[in-house]
């Protein structure tokens, strides 16, 4: 009898959980819920704000909260925008796990009142069609899973359904809401990216379409890095890193433990690589090296100096070596930094997030002042012990043992460096042109390339040749049917 009445206890049990989840307005038990059922539980919420509320967008927010993220058509997370006649404000308000989770007043685009009456299909169903009609799969690297949103385009309410193609390219399905149908399928292809060499008179384009994120120039190697199939998100898909001998005619494939980050050669062309949170000596085709650092967290920045000191930003602390890696100091950085260099006399300099510039001398760090107070350093390199920071004004260089400071006129304002070695070049604003300056004396920079159609990411020059690593842009194009 006991026995009894604990398996009758347990069954009540039972029943009074199935009963609950039941009686939580049909909204699943996990809690991600359909797009129609966000804009009920919003709508009802909205009403309260204003009795004649109506909604103008609607959409799915990523979040890593585990369940389908999508893939049922349900989300845990969305965003809800309603207006009214009586105020020009907006009430956003944020759904989590099928409940209200915030709200908000103030103003934010809108195409016009959604006509509830006139949304028939839901996400469920309109994401069935999109993955058999289109082939549509989950994003991965941003926007994970499915995605929708709701919005009214010239009176009729249009549903977009994101995700992937079948190259990983991100992809908007649109359908009318009112009758189903398929108004538009789109995805985002890459354009431009690859290779640039360029002599007087002649440019030529290699690896078309690859994410090149770096170029290095030796004595008489050339060494690029990136992605070979890149998508607008993610430059780690195919990461690789190759070599050449010849000028870039033919390329070998290097050894590599991760996706390159940084890389250069020493006065010897020995090839340092950098990965996440890795640096190792002597890569080659054969042989990933010898790792001479290995860290917990990942390597922010890097910076080597001629006679190869090297220097690494990590979560808060710089790690630097004078003798190739055998030995490692730590510094514990006073204020996060935005750039760090060493010098060839092994002085650790750092350009902080709000634009100071910090140098290590024996265990403290003690502040350069500017030459002049209302010249902002925008960035900041280190070349033969000597100090050169861009501002709005120009280009000053200071002697980091004498203290003395020089200025060079620009003809662009240049916000930022590449320092490739005894070489140091400059980009200007959107990266739309591209400067080699001369680190010797104070000669005005001279123009090497212009950028207006391309992404620059790196660029170094070997020769007579100029050799700019670049990466696509991507733009909205329409899609077909894939053949099955």
């Amino acid at each position: 009898m006991k026995f009894l009445k604990i398996i009758s206890c347990f069954l009540i049990v039972i029943f009074l959980v199935i009963v609950n989840l039941i009686g939580h307005e049909g909204i699943a038990s996990d809690r991600e819920i359909t797009l129609k059922e966000a804009i009920q539980l919003g709508l009802d919420r909205a009403k309260k704000w204003d009795e004649n509320a109506y909604l103008v967008m609607l959409t799915s927010v990523d979040e890593d909260m585990g369940g389908t993220r999508g893939a049922t058509g349900k989300r845990y997370k969305w965003t809800l925008s309603f207006e009214t006649t009586s105020t020009d404000q907006q009430l956003f308000i944020f759904i989590s796990k099928g409940e209200i989770s915030g709200i908000h007043e103030g103003k934010g685009p809108s195409s016009g009142a959604i006509k509830l009456d006139d949304i028939k299909f839901d996400s469920p169903y309109l994401l069935k069609i999109a993955k058999e009609k289109y082939d549509l799969q989950k994003g991965v690297d941003w926007a994970t899973g499915y995605h929708f949103t709701l919005d009214s385009i010239d009176g009729t309410p249009i549903l977009k359904v994101f995700g992937n193609d079948r190259d990983s390219r991100f992809t908007s399905i649109s359908f009318n809401a009112q009758n189903g149908d398929v108004v538009s399928a789109n995805h985002k292809l890459p354009y431009g990216g690859g290779l640039i060499s360029k002599r007087i008179g002649t440019e030529n384009l290699t690896k078309k379409g690859m994410a090149i994120m770096g170029v290095i120039a030796g004595n008489n190697n050339l060494v690029v890095w990136g992605d070979k199939k890149p998508t607008q998100f993610s430059t780690t898909k195919q990461p690789f890193i190759e070599w050449s001998h010849n000028n870039g005619e033919t390329w070998t494939e290097l050894h590599a433990n991760n996706y390159v980050t940084h890389a250069w050669f020493d006065m010897n062309d020995q090839l340092y690589v950098a990965t996440e949170k890795e640096l190792w000596a002597g890569t080659t085709s054969k042989s990933k090296g010898t790792k001479i650092l290995s860290l917990d967290q990942s390597i922010e920045k890097i910076d080597y100096s001629i006679n190869n000191h090297i220097a690494v930003l990590s979560n808060g602390k710089v790690y630097y070596t004078t003798n190739l890696g055998e030995r490692w100091e730590q510094a514990i950085v006073p204020k996060p930094l935005y750039v760090v260099q060493i010098s060839d006399n092994g002085d650790l300099v750092g350009l902080t997030e709000e634009r100071k510039i910090l140098q290590k001398t024996n265990d403290e760090w003690t502040e350069i002042t500017m030459p002049n107070s209302n010249d902002e350093p925008l960035d900041m390199k280190v070349i033969n012990n000597r100090l050169f920071i861009t501002t709005q004004s120009g280009i000053w260089i200071r002697d980091l043992q004498e203290g003395n400071w020089r200025k060079i006129k620009v003809d662009e304002e240049v916000v930022k460096f590449i320092k490739k070695g005894k070489k140091l070049f400059g980009y200007t604003h959107r990266g739309e042109a591209i400067y080699s300056i001369n680190t010797k004396d104070e000669r005005k920079p001279e123009k090497v390339f212009d950028a207006v159609d391309f992404i620059v990411l790196d660029v170094d020059i070997m020769g007579d040749t100029l050799w700019i690593a670049t990466i696509p842009n991507y733009s909205w194009e329409e899609m077909t049917i894939p053949q099955r």
